[in-house]
Formats: structure tokens, sequence, C-alpha cells
């Protein structure tokens, strides 16, 4: 696109005046005029060829009306300087029918330039249109996501408060806390981007930071697109998965570790791709499988988001793995991730 940046310059600056543009087209008139008498002496039966650049160049740098008046005074000079009978107008009626075919010729090259002008004036509205919406949307997305920072921060009050002076729910406060501040995180990842997506690996980083202050948890995998039905559920999963790792799995141990890697696998009969995330723990306490099933290991199943949550309560670590089904429209999006 640079290199057509000064025609499209061109076609988005309004033309001069038409009174100040008319000794412009005169030049626009005598410059052909010349290099044609310059080669008249080897050139001959081409009256007009030397006009015809002219006439596309007055009607991009000027407008229809000066670029008319560029062809007809082009038609009336190139018809008496160079056809014959010369300096003699409109002599025959082959010069009658060569000057009406230059006419027509140059009137569409400044209907065509016309109409040029006016799609990249509306394509040029409908991007600052674009550009001024997305300022709102953006706008709107920042007192959004403070209106929701304070609604969690009220509700994070109230839960202190209510169950204030209890020892026996202190437990359940700071569970409930830390996932309020997941949540957060969460609609973090969604609106500091776009809305309707979100991308690894920045989800799963911000996601599991309060777990990985020794490195501990390693990452591995391709950058990709997540639909947005599934930035939250899995922003929650992860911070879950950190959770239990922490007071239960192998980041409770010395020398523990998690590996988390995901793929991506292309579906052939939805036509778009699936990302498959694993979840693995290492030299950590020997797993056994949970006796009661908490909020916890409901945001560990499938869900809207998740298409497919297995757990696997190895001896040796826990291993989780994620499905997320990615529509083609988001498939071609990875590619410029």
């Amino acid at each position: 696109m640079t290199r057509f940046e000064f025609v499209r310059s061109r076609l988005l600056a309004p033309p001069p005046p038409f009174v100040a543009s008319l000794p412009l087209a005169l030049a626009l008139v005598v410059v052909p005029t010349v290099l044609r008498l310059a080669v008249d002496s080897v050139v001959t039966g081409t009256a007009f060829s030397a006009y015809y650049p002219f006439v596309l160049l007055s009607a991009l740098l000027f407008g229809t009306r000066t670029a008319v008046v560029v062809m007809l005074a082009s038609t009336l000079v190139a018809n008496f300087l160079f056809m014959e009978p010369r300096y003699i107008l409109f002599a025959h009626v082959g010069d009658t029918l060569g000057a009406l075919s230059f006419l027509l010729s140059s009137s569409l090259i400044v209907a065509v330039v016309g109409t040029l002008r006016g799609a990249v004036e509306r394509v040029q509205a409908g991007v600052q249109r674009e550009a001024e919406l997305n300022a709102k949307l953006n706008h709107l997305n920042s007192e959004l996501q403070h209106r929701v920072k304070n609604m969690l921060s009220v509700v994070q009050g109230l839960a202190i408060q209510t169950f204030r002076g209890d020892p026996a729910n202190s437990e359940a406060v700071r569970l409930f806390n830390s996932r309020l501040h997941a949540l957060a995180d969460a609609q973090d990842v969604l609106t500091s981007g776009d809305w309707e997506h979100c991308r690894l690996p920045d989800l799963a980083v911000r996601a599991l930071a309060p777990f990985n202050g020794e490195g501990a948890v390693g990452m591995t995998g391709p950058v990709c697109v997540l639909p947005e039905a599934s930035c939250v559920p899995l922003v929650l999963a992860l911070h879950e998965l950190g959770t239990n790792a922490i007071k239960y799995g192998a980041l409770s141990a010395l020398g523990g570790s998690v590996d988390l890697a995901w793929r991506v696998q292309h579906d052939e009969g939805a036509g778009g791709q699936r990302v498959v995330m694993e979840w693995s723990e290492a030299d950590g306490p020997k797993v056994k499988p949970p006796t009661r099933r908490g909020l916890g290991s409901r945001l560990l199943r499938p869900q809207r988001g998740l298409d497919d949550v297995a757990l696997d309560f190895r001896p040796e670590g826990l291993l989780c793995r994620v499905v997320i089904e990615v529509p083609e429209t988001l498939s071609a999006m990875r590619l410029r991730a």
C-alpha cells in the first residue's frame, strides 16, 4: 500500500480552487505539446498519445473540472498542430472522429479517477468511524473493568465482614478471596485485548503467576487463540489446579514441579482446531483421589468453554487434560498471533 501512498493522499486531498488551478492546467497542456513537437520529425500519426498521461495527472491532482479543461484544450492543440492538414481545426471527418475518440477515452479516464476518489473517500471515512468507535469501546471497556473490580472488592469486603471473628471459616474465606482474585485476573485477560478471544501463553502466565515464584511451573506450547467462552473458565481451572498443587500436590513439596504443555490439533470434522492442554505434576507427595467434591471439582469438569476435562490421580502426580475446540475463524488468527 505504501507504493500507492502518493495516489491515495492525492485522492483524499481536496482539489484546489478551480480558478487557481487553471495556470497549472495550462502547463499540463504545454508539457505534452513540447514533448510531441520534440519528436515530431520521427513520430507521425499519434497526435493525442502524449496527452493521455497528463489528463490522468490533472484529474488526480486538480479534480474533474480542471481535468475537463485539460482534456478540451489538449484536443484543440493536438488537432491544430499534429493532424493533417496542420494548423486547421477539424479539416476532415477523420480529424473530427479522432478528436471525438480522444475525448471519449479521456472522459473515461476522468470518470474512473472520480469514481476512485469517491471510493477512497468512503473507505477513509469508514476507517475514521471505526477508529472513533474503537476508542469509545476501549473507554467503555476500561470503565467496565473498573466497575467489575469495584464490585469484586465489595463482595470480598462483605465476605470478610460476614465471617469476621469466626476461626472455623477463616480458611474458607481465604480460599474464597483467592478465587475472587483469580476471577479478577480472568477479567483482566479478557478485557486487556479483544473481547472475542484470548491467547496462550499470555492467559496461562497470568493465571499461574501466584504459584510460579520459584519457576516450578514450566510452560511449553505454541502461541494460539482461544474463543472468548474459554477464557474465564480456563483461568479459573488453572487457578484451581495451582491452588491444589500448592496445598496437596507437587508444589507443596521441595523439588516438586508442574509441567503445563499444550498443542494444537486439526479437527477435520468441524473444520477448525482443538487445543489440547495437559497439566502434569511430578516429584510431589503421593496422590490420593479426593473423597468429596466441592466447588473446586466443579471448576475442573467439562463446561461451556472447556469441551473436555479429564483428571487422572496418578500416585506419582496429578494429570489433568483439557480440550478446547477452536472455531475455524479463530484458527486462522493463530497464524497471525
